[in-house]
């Protein structure tokens, strides 16, 4: 498993999962994008990458697509479309978050029109409310414990399913 942060203008989201699926055929592997706001380190998707991979080979997994498997764990959500809405990427993004299962394609940046830019997945000073966290959680952890708590809600996704 690969895990990185990229910047590419995405100005058709169509075409772009589209040169997403083509690749990931072509190379037999799975590559998955998150907006790259609300990816709190690259543990998070790490954690949300092995947890997936693990659902998946248990027979437990929530979708049949392990990029969505990935998907759901990363934004601690049991239906599709709320994890869509909440780390999903879109028309315009710039920054996002990218978890590959298998060996990255050579000219996976060129065929995309991405580069990598690992900085894109710095926890500090992203908002961390859509996890659930309150302003008193973190006045008693510290900013710069987010990221744990993160973790944490990710963990108790899996419990929860």
């Amino acid at each position: 498993m690969i895990v990185m942060g990229v910047r590419g203008h995405i100005r058709d989201l169509d075409v772009f999962l589209k040169k997403g699926a083509v690749i990931e055929k072509r190379h037999s592997v799975t590559i998955q994008f998150f907006r790259a706001d609300r990816i709190f380190g690259a543990e998070h998707l790490v954690s949300a990458g092995e947890k997936a991979v693990r659902s998946m080979e248990s027979g437990t997994a929530m979708s049949k697509n392990l990029g969505m498997e990935i998907m759901l764990y990363a934004a601690a959500e049991r239906q599709t479309s709320e994890a869509l809405r909440k780390i999903g990427i879109f028309k315009g993004i710039v920054e996002m978050g990218v978890v590959i299962i298998g060996q990255v394609p050579e000219n996976l940046f060129d065929e995309l029109g991405l580069e990598r830019d690992d900085t894109v997945l710095d926890p500090k000073g992203k908002d961390y409310s859509i996890f659930g966290i309150t302003p008193d959680e973190i006045e008693i952890i510290g900013d710069a414990r987010v990221p744990e708590l993160v973790l944490e809600k990710v963990a108790l996704s899996e419990v929860t399913r």
